[in-house]
């Protein structure tokens, strides 16, 4: 007899780690991507009850061009049996606002039978907030002043260190280098003024500093999945 997902050792071991905090998202999804088990920090960032997720996929909840990129890390897990480490990822919380999340995905077994996949995302603010000092005074400068042509070594002087050991801030910490840290501080700001302003993309691109128009359009697709522009159309 084919055992539940949520019924599984692994299944309950992952429901027992994440059940009781908000600060994660946690989540189950079967073979067919519904999802089986959200808690609550999955509830509070899509803004329902569980009731009203359980048996959704992720085309039910998030914006299709996102709900697509969802759907292929579960695809490319479940078909490979290899976890997805670490990925970072720009949402839009259920109140619209953005936020970095990391998150981590793994199959669930029973045996030797694959049941589905287990979800975990972290908010970056959390590990931002825990973050070595100067790494914290090195994303402070680049957020107050995102336009200039931020460079790594500029960026390790803020951060009283050198470049070298702030690129090991940067991977141990947050997981990539000073270079992608930027450009998500970027994207980040990117996606504020998008969100909140009828400011046109050219000058999105120029306030946030980016070479060019062209640019943006290509790094902001390919960090979130999708244009500018019809970001800006879903939201």
């Amino acid at each position: 007899m084919r055992v539940e997902l949520v019924q599984s050792s692994a299944g309950r071991l992952f429901i027992d780690l994440v059940d009781g905090v908000p600060q994660l998202m946690g989540s189950l999804k079967d073979l067919d991507g519904r999802y089986s088990y959200v808690n609550t920090g999955f509830c509070l960032r899509v803004g329902r009850e569980p009731r009203r997720i359980i048996g959704t996929t992720v085309h039910d909840l998030f914006p299709h061009d996102l709900a697509d990129s969802y759907a292929a890390q579960d695809e490319s897990v479940l078909a490979s049996g290899r976890s997805l480490r670490s990925h970072l990822e720009l949402i839009v919380r259920a109140d619209r606002t953005p936020g970095w999340y990391v998150t981590s995905k793994s199959v669930i077994r029973d045996r030797d039978e694959i049941l589905g996949v287990a979800a975990l995302s972290i908010d970056l603010n959390s590990q931002l907030q825990s973050a070595h000092s100067g790494l914290a005074a090195a994303i402070l400068a680049v957020r107050a002043d995102v336009g200039r042509p931020w460079r790594v070594p500029a960026l390790a002087t803020v951060a009283h260190v050198t470049p070298v050991q702030l690129e090991r801030l940067c991977r141990r910490t947050l997981g990539l280098s000073p270079r992608r840290l930027i450009q998500r501080l970027r994207i980040e700001h990117a996606v504020h003024l998008i969100l909140t302003t009828k400011d046109t993309l050219g000058d999105i691109a120029a306030q946030c500093g980016f070479y060019d128009q062209s640019s943006f359009t290509r790094q902001f697709r390919t960090v979130l999945g999708i244009t500018p522009g019809a970001y800006r159309q879903r939201y």
